[in-house]
């Protein structure tokens, strides 16, 4: 009887040791696992913010080439104000970007220029946008883009086109 109880023993301590030593193995598995998912995901930010900063330099060149347009446009209309809607069409046509947001851009455009400035449009937006209204204030007490977005917790470059965009910088 004391054979047999001493062998239940030896096997049970076996059962456990090898009950052990694949949850240690799992629990290993799983630290390796989540340093490679830790590598994947600084990858991935990185190619992220490489994508983003390509996308903002495409961004200036298409603002600085169609701030140009717009320049030789209005100097084009200078010369000859009775040829208007041609002389817009005839730039529209001359120009090498072909894309849908270029010509999203250059009709809006054309409907800014056709309604013209309205003298309270300024103060609406700013009024209906409180996000603004606080980039605003904070941009005429004189803080920097950066530290506006960082008391407004934004990012830099969100800050940087709504002043953009609303033709404020």
């Amino acid at each position: 009887m004391v054979t047999f109880l001493l062998f239940i023993s030896f096997l049970l301590n076996i059962v456990s040791l090898l009950s052990i030593v694949i949850l240690y193995s799992r629990q290993n598995r799983f630290v390796n696992m989540e340093k490679e998912q830790k590598k994947i995901i600084v990858e991935m930010e990185d190619v992220i913010s490489a994508y983003l900063i390509e996308m903002k330099e495409e961004n200036d060149e298409f603002m600085r080439k169609f701030s140009t347009q717009i320049h030789n446009v209005k100097e084009d209309n200078l010369h000859t104000e009775e040829n208007e809607q041609e002389d817009l069409e005839t730039s529209v046509k001359v120009t090498k970007w072909t894309g849908a947001g270029y010509k999203r851009a250059s009709q809006a455009y054309k409907q800014v220029k056709d309604q013209g400035p309205e003298p309270g449009d300024q103060s609406n937006k700013s009024e209906q946008d409180p996000l603004l209204k606080k980039v605003l204030t904070l941009k005429e007490k004189g803080m920097s883009i950066e530290e506006i977005a960082e008391s407004l917790g934004k990012g830099q470059t969100e800050i940087e086109l709504l002043l953009k965009f609303r033709q404020i910088m």
